[in-house]
């Protein structure tokens, strides 16, 4: 009896939920081990780093924070937190699970060597936090730069040991590189030989993005509730509202080397046929009108596209005609057969991974309260969504809303140019104001009606 408390108290330090087999067996193998000696069990909860310690007649047991060990429970949904149509499918299930390591366990400092083809499959995680966190030197930018060259050189000692893997199919047990890019490919079907010269041409280095997107936990709040609501309005799931985590972690200053911008990270080309966007306002800045953009435009790509979800968000981006030839070359409709069976020079790394990528981000952020801790949360923004009854000019409206600039670009980034140019917003156009504001500018609109965001 006095062993069954033990082991009842074990499960409940090591883990409330399912854990990981890994520390459930070397827990049980203790206590039996322990049981066969007739030993007493001292048990001492220690918390060190961050880490908890569970000792167990001299042996320790850790649990790294930086871990989620119910992953695989989490990607389970176990608690029913996300809708059907977003379950993973078996096939998916590796690769979703490389992109909820990169958000959930792997920080900027972690670069991930992997298997371009088979994600899931990691040659080896570099850990640079020592160099970029160093004294010296003292220029942020150097310290920067001797890690890109100890990443460089790490993997160029992988590739040595695929190159050499590659030639003789035989492992150097001396080689630590090559005992663990052997042991990385065993998960796949052929010849040492065989897989280590097909992974030599595809060895690819993912930065770790897990201070990215509890970043961008943090801002969320602040508009999640009033996306819901407009990706309701129209008709389609809210789970769809956190594809932001996967472009820019809810950045609303995004901007991407190819000119995407805003929290959607709408191109140039696609925003103009939702919004206004030209250069003095560009709609797509806006969380909420980008928003509903998205909404459309999502909803138009699940109707051309076999009202497939997996499809339709794939499409967000490698578009619609995109996707159509792919489903023709894969003879399928089914994404996991047409990453398996289609390549080209556009359906390229990214696309092939989009829809995973949201995946991840999704189950990660609808289970964030289990994953991440001491985050400090934004507050939800209460605004009100009208029209102007007249054009005026930016700064005239801005002194006759009542508002500090912060919080009137804040709630209209759309408008930050415009602002600082001074031109005419024109009539019909729609602003964000909170109650106070929308009451004073009362005689300049056109209508009200109420949006929460």
């Amino acid at each position: 009896m006095k062993s069954l408390g033990i082991w009842n108290f074990l499960k409940n330090i090591v883990s409330k939920r399912h854990t990981r087999g890994v520390v459930v067996t070397l827990t049980t193998l203790t206590l039996l081990i322990g049981l066969f000696n007739s030993a007493s069990f001292p048990i001492v909860v220690q918390q060190i780093k961050k880490i908890q310690r569970v000792i167990l007649d001299g042996v320790i047991f850790t649990r790294d924070p930086d871990i989620v060990y119910h992953r695989e429970e989490i990607l389970s949904d176990y608690e029913d937190r996300i809708s059907e149509p977003f379950t993973i499918s078996e096939g998916l299930r590796p690769r979703v699970g490389f992109w909820f390591d990169i958000y959930t366990r792997y920080d900027s400092n972690k670069k991930v060597v992997h298997h371009t083809m088979y994600p899931w499959i990691v040659f080896k995680v570099i850990d640079v936090t020592s160099i970029v966190n160093a004294e010296m030197p003292k220029a942020r930018w150097m310290r920067n730069l001797k890690a890109e060259e100890f990443v460089t050189d790490e993997v160029q000692n992988i590739r040595e040991a695929l190159r050499e893997l590659a030639r003789t199919g035989d492992v150097d047990t001396e080689n630590e590189y090559q005992v663990a890019v052997a042991e990385a490919l065993e998960g796949l079907e052929g010849s040492l030989k065989e897989k280590a010269k097909d992974a030599l041409k595809n060895v690819r280095v993912q930065t770790g993005q897990k201070n990215f997107f509890a970043e961008g936990l943090e801002v969320s709040p602040l508009y999640l509730s009033g996306m819901e609501e407009i990706f309701r309005n129209h008709k389609l799931p809210v789970e769809l509202t956190r594809l932001p985590f996967v472009e820019s972690s809810f950045n609303r200053h995004a901007v991407s080397k190819v000119g995407a911008s805003g929290i959607w990270q709408f191109m140039d080309y696609t925003g103009k046929s939702f919004m206004t966007v030209n250069e003095h306002i560009d709609e797509r800045n806006s969380p909420f009108k980008a928003t509903d953009a998205a909404a459309r435009l999502l909803k138009e790509n699940h109707m051309i596209l076999h009202r497939s979800w997996p499809l339709a968000i794939t499409a967000w981006n490698h578009g619609p005609s995109g996707i159509r030839r792919a489903i023709k070359a894969a003879d399928s409709k089914e994404l996991e057969e047409i990453i398996e069976n289609y390549q080209s020079k556009t359906f390229d790394f990214a696309s092939s991974n989009f829809y995973c990528e949201f995946l991840a981000a999704l189950y990660a952020e609808k289970y964030h309260d289990q994953i991440f801790e001491d985050l400090e949360y934004e507050k939800t923004l209460d605004l009100h969504t009208v029209k102007l009854a007249r054009a005026i000019s930016a700064k005239e409206l801005l002194r006759r809303s009542g508002l500090a600039k912060e919080d009137f670009i804040l709630y209209n980034p759309d408008l930050k140019k415009a602002l600082e140019r001074n031109t005419s917003i024109p009539s019909g156009f729609t602003l964000m104001v909170d109650t106070p504001a929308r009451l004073v500018l009362k005689s300049l609109l056109k209508k009200r009606r109420s949006h929460s965001g």
